[in-house]
């Protein structure tokens, strides 16, 4: 080593932690990751096996609806060791948010501002922050230290069924991080970690993790605290619309079809029409249409602009409750599902007739037949060997069964036929 950078080496080497981190890019990557990592951490709330985070200083926190979201009241723990009680305030099921509440006194909590996740950019860094297999104990100072990954954000604006709108990152997540929160180097949540992507039903992180995003949640919020309707909120659709499956090339959503006296009638919306924006939000296709929509609560009134012929158009809608085949943009079904008796088991998986056989239309997150490994798109053959005619069997044969109850479903998905194995779950509606 020359003189020169030897004794350059020496001087960076008696530099402080932070004049050191002025000189280095790794060592102020460092520093601002423990920066964030100290921040996060004391906002970070423990609720079971699951994660949470506070979002006021008068205890309000949020998590996964499917860690915490059929519980009127649970325990949680705080950074600094201490238990409280939590009260359900609000939950969305199918976007998998709930708020709670913890009723504080006189004492203030440490909180986490809400970021701007429009403004995520891909490659930049992001925090992940959880309780991974539920792996934090109380540390030597009695605080509860939780699990910090470090990662990128790998895509956003991602349409993953009911997440219509996530951010999509590689920090590692795994069970455990449900609920907890992702944030920017800053400080600032811009999700809440939910999902993950698996293979061959290992539930584990597979660098594909899906958070729900700040702005979706910033729509929901405000009714969530006054409590929605009786504890619960509900997604928005354009209800009457069916928009076309095709590529567009980018041109839009096409609609293909609008039924009569509907609120997309009502709007002014007409077949043939393509969707191009919709609150100011690009649209280039159905995904994106919904991916969209899905982040605003029913009786949101939303800006539609529409291309039809060479005319452009600007409309407005209010969102109708979401409903799951016209929610998914498909047309009705032709009827409707039989009564579902009160304590069957429970599958979570929305499905329909179509002209390849009885095909998954959604599947919700963390139901057995997400935790099955069921997929969007598969098509059911049989139940425990037996081959199925139609939606109605399919679903008489689930019914008859008890929550526990082992099935196993025949599935092609592609050219590969599948045999996947369910444990049937209770209904939330029956809770």
């Amino acid at each position: 080593m020359r003189p020169s950078f030897l004794l350059l080496a020496l001087a960076l080497s008696a530099l402080p932690g932070e004049a050191l981190a002025q000189q280095d890019p790794a060592a102020r990557l460092q520093k601002k990751v423990e920066d964030c990592a100290r921040h996060v951490s004391e906002r970070f709330v423990y609720f079971g096996g699951g994660s949470g985070v506070m979002i006021s200083e008068d205890g309000y926190c949020l998590t996964n609806h499917h860690v915490a979201g059929t519980q009127n009241t649970t325990k949680v723990t705080l950074f600094t060791g201490r238990e409280w009680s939590a009260k359900l305030v609000c939950t969305d099921a199918l976007g998998d948010l709930t708020l709670f509440k913890i009723e504080p006194g006189e004492e203030k909590f440490p909180f986490i501002r809400l970021g701007d996740s429009d403004k995520l950019e891909m490659g930049q860094y992001v925090v992940a922050c959880g309780n991974p297999f539920g792996v934090t104990k109380p540390d030597a100072d009695s605080k509860w230290y939780p699990t910090i990954t470090l990662g990128i954000v790998s895509a956003i604006h991602r349409n993953q069924q009911t997440y219509f709108d996530c951010v999509q990152t590689d920090a590692a997540v795994n069970p455990g991080n449900s609920g907890g929160p992702l944030v920017t180097l800053d400080g600032q949540l811009v999700g809440i970690n939910g999902r993950i992507a698996t293979r061959y039903q290992n539930r584990v992180n597979s660098g594909v993790g899906y958070a729900i995003p700040s702005n979706q949640i910033r729509n929901f919020l405000p009714e969530m605290k006054k409590g929605g309707e009786k504890g619960k909120i509900h997604h928005g659709m354009v209800g009457g619309l069916q928009i076309s499956e095709q590529n567009t090339q980018g041109e839009g959503a096409k609609i293909v079809a609008v039924k009569s006296n509907s609120t997309a009638d009502q709007a002014g919306l007409r077949k043939g029409d393509l969707i191009t924006s919709v609150n100011g939000y690009s649209i280039f296709n159905r995904e994106r249409y919904l991916g969209v929509i899905g982040t605003y609560p029913e009786k949101t009134e939303v800006s539609l602009r529409v291309k039809r012929d060479e005319e452009t158009l600007e409309l407005k809608a209010p969102l109708d409750r979401y409903t799951p085949m016209e929610g998914l943009g498909f047309a009705l079904p032709p009827r409707p599902a039989p009564v579902r008796p009160k304590g069957s088991g429970y599958l979570g998986a929305y499905v329909e007739e179509t002209k390849d056989g009885v095909k998954v239309m959604d599947v919700r997150v963390a139901s057995p037949a997400d935790e099955a490994g069921l997929q969007v798109g598969d098509l059911i053959l049989a139940v425990n060997d037996r081959k199925i005619t139609g939606r109605d069997e399919l679903l008489q044969r689930l019914w008859q069964r008890k929550p526990g109850a082992k099935v196993k479903l025949t599935v092609k998905r592609g050219a590969e036929e599948l045999e996947i194995e369910a444990t049937l779950g209770r209904n939330p509606d029956d809770e």
